[in-house]
Parts: C-alpha cells; sequence; structure tokens
C-alpha cells in the first residue's frame, strides 16, 4: 500500500506500508490493504502508519491541521499500482524527536499575540457601533475582515498548540 501526505511546507510518502490510522471524530478509520475507497475528514490531527521494511516493522505519526484522506484502490498516479491513501493538509509535522519545539514554540507565542491584538481590534469596532440595535446594525468591512482573520489564527493556534502538546509528550 502507498501512503503519501502533503501540505504546504511538508511532504512526504512510504512504500510497503501495511497499517494507516486516521483518527475521526467517533474513532478511528484503520485502512488496511484491499480497503474500500474512501474520503474523509481528519478531526483529531492525527494520522499513524506502519509499513514494513525489511522485515522490520516501522511506525509514524504525523499531526496535521486540516486535513482529508482518500483512498483509493486504483491510486491517482498511473504508473502507481495497487491500493494508495492520500492526506492533504494545510500543515504537518511528523511526530519524532526531531521534531523543531522551538520554532513552533515561536510560531505559536507569535500567532497567539496576533490573535490577542486583532481580537481587540475587533472590540474597538465593534464599540464604535454600540448605539446602534444589534439588529440593525450591520458589521463593517473592518469587522468582517477581523472575523475572518481572527477565526483562521484561532485554528493555527489551536494546532500549534496541539503540536505543543505531543511535542512534549514525545520526551
Amino acid at each position: 500500500m502507498f501512503f503519501f501526505l502533503s501540505s504546504a511546507q511538508y511532504i512526504t510518502n512510504q512504500e510497503n506500508t501495511t497499517k494507516i490510522k486516521v483518527h475521526l471524530r467517533n474513532g478511528v478509520a484503520e485502512i488496511l490493504n484491499n480497503h474500500q475507497d474512501l474520503l474523509g475528514l481528519v478531526e483529531n490531527n492525527l494520522v499513524e502508519i506502519e509499513s514494513n521494511f525489511e522485515n522490520k516493522v516501522e511506525k509514524f505519526s504525523f499531526i496535521v491541521q486540516d486535513a482529508v484522506f482518500l483512498v483509493s484502490n486504483k491510486g491517482l498516479d498511473p504508473k502507481q499500482k495497487g491500493m494508495a491513501v492520500y492526506v492533504y493538509a494545510k500543515n504537518a509535522y511528523e511526530l519524532n524527536s526531531s521534531l523543531p519545539v522551538n520554532d513552533i514554540s515561536k510560531m505559536y507565542e507569535k500567532k497567539k499575540e496576533t490573535l490577542d491584538i486583532l481580537e481587540q481590534k475587533l472590540l474597538v469596532e465593534q464599540a464604535k457601533q454600540k448605539d446602534i440595535k444589534e439588529n440593525e446594525r450591520k458589521k463593517t468591512k473592518e469587522e468582517i475582515k477581523l472575523s475572518s482573520d481572527i477565526l483562521v489564527l484561532k485554528s493555527d493556534v489551536a494546532f500549534l498548540k496541539q503540536t505543543l502538546t505531543f511535542a512534549k509528550q514525545l520526551k
């Protein structure tokens, strides 16, 4: 079985994969050879694979952000024979001892600080219109932009925090 994981900053693939576990909202999907074709959303940000290389079982774990997975018995690449599992994510890290914890921690702090600033800006923008009744009030372009930026940053901050939590468990 072929495994492929791709994000904007990270890409990996693995041949001879024997088992793939994808963590979903209501459990874990365990994908073995000849699994039915499937498309889904990775809810709990974890993907684990087992691979058999020279009669030795190797296990790999990945943390992924906003990921979807695709199981295909025909593969998406015509050159690829047999079953394949593809995972596409906004962001991904392999959970191992070489995880760049300091870089992730700095990124987390920076995004958290930016999130706090934007949330304050949104409160100021909303306060400007506090005299208007809620049902008559229309969001300004600035409020809409701030709200969407805040949603994206909240997702990034939560992912980085979860990554740091897993990294601490590795030590």
